[in-house]
């Protein structure tokens, strides 16, 4: 395809730096963005690393201490800390030895199977415990003294963190870092890999980061066509979205909107036409995604953003006046403070200030260093000296 949606398979690891190892330390993790700091034994890697331990550092999924990895990044200098080897993306090695298994179940990421019970599992199931869990949901029954619920939870968990291996897996395939993956699997759980492949479109909506762009050439490497009703709904949402934010607008006219997703979506190999266009419009008109007035389109959120902002304006509007200044008290407080403040006021802005002081509605507005926070300051602080009531 030569459209521009075609994306290279990126996860040819076999050409990238990769470094395996054993996690020995968790130096340092914040929650909130999963930046971690953690010190590897390191086994092997694609770089002659001379140092038995390396500084991994990323934002990476929960780390725990025996886990092995397979990380996939680039050596980096730190000026303060030293050689760390910076991670893009990465694969757990799933534990294979009876020991490596009950490590494994016993770390905090399983609450309430300690050794003792991950011994028993091993020795119930063997050293196919974790596959034989997963496949079989009546597995963990044979365990002895392992309550129902314990065995439900431990599967559950178990799937979890399959599921989100495989999401990883398969979007690293398609250029996904570890940060976007951990984003789109926190998003939709076990359910990810399904809408990833059903419709990759819908993570524009969902997942804070992927935009259009991304999300077609996702849709183009499993094989949406350019003409699917997801791929146009999702043009039309971009270009609206687009030029909102870029030129202020809050909607565009048909006239303009669609010439726009004709040409966004496009391609020599794949024609997108009008009528399909308008079909798909329509389509979101009536799922309540678009709102049409006339000829004008908008996105659901800015239309009644709109009609809120203008609603609370003309209430503004209708409510009188609290407090009137004479204006040779108005003149005089703002000649005092003009000496004050050591400047002079220009024709234009006395007139703002007044205006704010006698109206009950009034919108500041002018470009960089046009004198807009000099005028506040004179509104906040004449107010201040005029009014009756201002404690």
């Amino acid at each position: 395809m030569t459209d521009g949606r075609s994306l290279t398979n990126e996860n040819e690891h076999l050409e990238k730096s990769y470094l395996k190892g054993e996690v020995v330390q968790i130096i340092f993790r914040n929650e909130e963005n999963q930046y971690t700091v953690a010190l590897v034994r390191v086994h092997e890697s694609s770089d002659d690393v001379k140092e038995k331990t390396m500084t991994v550092v990323g934002l990476l999924p929960k780390l725990e201490v025996h886990d092995t990895f397979t990380f996939y990044g680039s050596f980096k200098e730190h000026p303060r800390f030293g050689e760390q080897y910076v991670v893009d993306d990465l694969r757990r090695e799933v534990p294979k030895t009876s020991q490596g298994i009950i490590r494994y179940l016993s770390s905090d990421r399983f609450p309430g199977i300690g050794k003792k019970t991950a011994q028993q599992i091993v020795d119930t199931l063997g050293e196919q415990a974790l596959s034989r869990i997963v496949e079989d949901e009546s597995a963990l029954d044979a365990v002895p003294k392992l309550s129902k619920e314990k065995a439900k939870l431990l599967r559950e968990q178990l799937l979890e963190q399959q599921g989100f291996e495989q999401v990883l897996t398969a979007l690293s395939d398609y250029g996904f870092g570890v940060e976007l993956s951990m984003k789109v699997f926190n998003v939709y759980k076990l359910h990810a890999l399904e809408i990833i492949r059903t419709n990759p479109y819908q993570l524009i909506y969902d997942v804070e980061g992927i935009g259009f762009r991304r999300a077609d050439r996702l849709g183009a490497a499993i094989g949406i066509k350019g003409n699917h009703p997801d791929r146009i709904q999702a043009g039309c949402h971009f270009v609206l979205q687009e030029w909102c934010l870029q030129e202020g607008h809050i909607f565009l006219t048909k006239e303009a909107l669609i010439p726009k997703i004709i040409q966004l979506l496009s391609s020599p190999a794949e024609p997108i036409e009008e009528q399909g266009v308008l079909e798909q419009m329509q389509m979101m008109e009536e799922e309540g995604a678009l709102i049409v007035e006339e000829e004008r389109v908008y996105i659901k959120s800015l239309y009644f953003a709109e009609k809120g902002i203008v609603s609370s304006i003309v209430s503004l509007l209708h409510q009188e006046v609290q407090e009137e200044f004479p204006a040779s008290e108005f003149l005089q407080k703002l000649g005092e403070l003009e000496e004050e403040l050591k400047i002079e006021y220009a024709p234009s802005q006395r007139e703002a200030i007044e205006t704010a002081l006698s109206s009950p509605f009034m919108i500041l507005t002018g470009g960089p260093g046009t004198g807009k926070t000099t005028v506040i300051k004179g509104i906040v602080e004449l107010y201040a000296r005029l009014s009756r009531t201002f404690a």
